[in-house]
Order: C-alpha cells, then structure tokens, then sequence
C-alpha cells in the first residue's frame, strides 16, 4: 500500500507529465539554429522532476547533498526565468512582431479583435495552474534543501 506522500507524488508525476507533453508539443520546432526556449521548457520540466524524484530519498553522502542543492539552483533559476518570461509576454519567438501582416487585414471596422490578451491576473492565474507540478515540486525540494543546509554549514 502506497503513503498518502508516494501517492501524491505519483500525481504530481503524473500532471508533471501531461503538463510537459501538452506545452512541448504547442512549441513549434524551428528550422534552423538552436531552439533555445524549447532547450529551457526541457529543463524548466526535467530538473524538478528530478528534484522530485530525489525528494522521496534519503541522501546520506555529502556529494548526493551538493548534487541535489545544485540541482534545485539550476531549476530555481529557470523556473524563475521561464515565469518571468510568462508574465511579461516574452515566451514567444517574436509572435507579436509583425502580427497585422501575418493575420492578414481583413476585418470589419466594428468587430472585436478574436486575439484579445488576457489581464494581468489571468496570466498569473493560468501560469500558476499550468505549471503548478513544477511549482510543487520546487516547493518540496526547497523544504527538504533547509536542513541539508543548515548540516552542511
């Protein structure tokens, strides 16, 4: 029989998963050059799950400690980076530049605009929903980063 915390884990990897699948597959592949915003959607999804993973193991060795520290400043700061990116609307690769010759200008004078951006609040609501698992995950892997660090200070 699982623990309710193995369980819950198993949820997280789970809507970790399907999060992950769901946003890599909206990302357009580019041509040619490096995708380097797809590069940081893999790690910003990969480091947490591994964090996540470390989570339900004890790390007695001081080289797993400074592993698994290392690991959660790498994934903090894209985390941070990519919700960033989220809030200020630069997670595109330029979609915005250009935008009234690639829709085309037809259109009545009356009519609303279909693409209307959302608020403010809603691009916080709908960051926070879809990246909750690897929000969650950086949650769990900072409480259990406290006392490693308070050991091995």
């Amino acid at each position: 029989m699982l623990t309710q915390i193995e369980w819950w884990g198993g949820v997280i990897f789970v809507l970790g998963a399907l999060t992950y699948r769901m946003v890599m597959g909206a990302l357009d592949k580019p041509a040619d050059g490096i995708p380097w915003y797809r590069l940081m959607m893999h790690v910003f999804f990969l480091a947490p799950a591994a964090l996540l993973a470390g989570y339900f193991y004890p790390l007695t060795q001081p080289a797993l400690q400074y592993g698994y520290l290392a690991l959660l400043a790498v994934s903090l700061l894209v985390v941070g980076v990519m919700l960033v990116q989220e809030m200020t609307g630069d997670a595109g690769n330029g979609e915005a530049e250009g935008s009234d010759q690639e829709k085309g200008k037809g259109g009545e004078a009356g009519q609303p605009e279909e693409d209307e951006e959302p608020g403010w609040l809603m691009t916080v609501v709908g960051a926070i929903v879809l990246y909750s698992p690897v929000l969650t995950a950086c949650g769990l892997a900072c409480a259990k980063a406290w006392p490693m660090l308070q050991g091995l200070a």
